[in-house]
């Protein structure tokens, strides 16, 4: 069998294959066009924290404080408003998971979702500035009590453990309750370990929070160390 003609015509196809694929590699790589970037940290309305509170160890003074994320894709600066709300809210600073936190100094940490997922920071203005606001306010109604309340040893009201130590009052509603009246219930409700309070009392442990009725008055407590 002769195999000549073939032998010539085989170069030339390879050739031709050859220029094919690049020009199909170089009208892919256009449509494609250049490599999306990386989404980059955007700055979100200001966040006021209308008394000292704090997040476990993160110490956050009364004060008005920047925030950012760290990527817009998966979080927005509505959803790390509202998550840095519900933390302010966590009674002993421990996040639901997988959120995590880091101090990086008193007024100023970051909170990360899971070990590499999107996170956002608060840093404190200092001096006085402002911003833009609208990005949230805490506590939106209420107030702290002044002065603290000290629990003498370690104690428990229900699933609510309350080390020793010294813990601030928050009212949640301005009006209906007293701090003087906050304190002479929680002296009263620790005197029933097993969490069952009288009705219509309510006791929220995993935000530290005790109400008259789902909806009524009430306050809230956490511990200053």
């Amino acid at each position: 069998m002769e195999l000549g003609p073939w032998r010539l015509l085989l170069p030339n196809v390879k050739r031709t294959t050859l220029r094919l694929i690049l020009c199909l590699s170089a009208f892919a790589a256009f449509a494609a066009g250049p490599p999306a970037a990386a989404a980059a940290p955007q700055s979100c309305p200001t966040f006021r924290v209308l008394h000292d509170d704090r997040i476990g160890m993160l110490q956050l003074p009364k004060s008005t404080y920047n925030m950012r994320t760290s990527n817009a894709n998966k979080i927005s600066c509505a959803q790390a408003s509202r998550r840095f709300t519900q933390f302010l809210e966590d009674y002993n600073g421990i996040l639901p998971s997988p959120w995590r936190y880091r101090v990086i100094s008193v007024g100023n940490g970051r909170f990360i979702r899971g070990r590499r997922g999107p996170s956002f920071r608060v840093s404190r203005i200092t001096g006085g500035g402002g911003g833009g606001g609208g990005g949230g306010v805490h506590p939106d109604s209420g107030r702290r009590c002044p002065g603290t309340f000290m629990v003498l040893h370690n104690d428990r009201i229900g699933r609510l453990r309350l080390p020793r130590g010294e813990y601030m009052i928050t009212l949640l509603q301005l009006r209906d309750l007293s701090c003087r009246q906050a304190s002479q219930n929680l002296t009263r409700f620790l005197s029933i370990p097993s969490g069952n309070l009288p009705d219509p009392w309510v006791l929220y442990p995993g935000s530290g929070a005790f109400r008259r009725g789902p909806r009524g008055p009430g306050f809230r407590i956490k511990p200053l160390g």
